[in-house]
């Protein structure tokens, strides 16, 4: 499969959408629609674990506008200064949306968002021992209603334990076998 042509169909404040023309093996082609950011640099974004020095993973709920419903989901988002490094994003990020400052970042995993349409990617970082420095910075704009600490012992429990009507990013235990896997924690 390659892309062989691209055609912008709209394009908004934050995110075009673009055509592709995917060409596959044996010279059919076909348009697969996708979704790219305008406001990005670099990987695109960034995922934060952070772990404080009791042993809580902070946790947050999100409404999301395109789902339409509350979600769990670690600390995260765009990078977005142009020039900024994914640690320095990973830093602001975590401070903005949550209070909490990291001590240590250890770069964990680049992966994709939503691969069937878009292609941002997003580092991943492990954060221990963050400390909560302050009420977080963020607005109304970044979408956190709530910053949550679960004991890492609890947080399986707590994944498939959610409330009615609040959903959880797959992304979260996917990153948390990660870093069993890796021993991290």
């Amino acid at each position: 499969m390659r892309i062989t042509g691209k055609r912008t169909v709209f394009e908004g404040r934050y995110l075009r959408i673009v055509e592709k023309i995917v060409t596959v093996g044996d010279g059919v082609s076909r348009v697969w629609e996708t979704v790219e950011r305008r406001n990005i640099y670099g990987n695109g974004a960034v995922v934060i674990v952070a772990l404080t020095r009791d042993g809580n993973l902070v946790f947050e709920k999100n409404w999301r506008a395109a789902i339409e419903s509350h979600v769990i989901q670690f600390p995260a988002g765009l990078m977005d200064v142009d020039g900024e490094s994914d640690e320095e994003a990973a830093r602001r990020e975590l401070l903005e949306e949550t209070g909490y400052a990291a001590v240590e970042l250890i770069p964990v995993l680049l992966s994709p968002l939503s691969p069937d349409v878009t292609g941002t990617r997003a580092m991943h970082f492990f954060a221990p021992g963050v400390e909560y420095v302050g009420k977080p910075a963020g607005t109304d704009a970044e979408g956190t209603e709530e910053v949550l600490e679960v004991p890492l012992g609890q947080a399986d429990e707590f994944m498939l334990r959610l409330p009615e009507g609040i959903e959880l990013d797959l992304g979260v235990p996917g990153i948390l076998w990660c870093l069993r896997a890796r021993g991290l924690i």
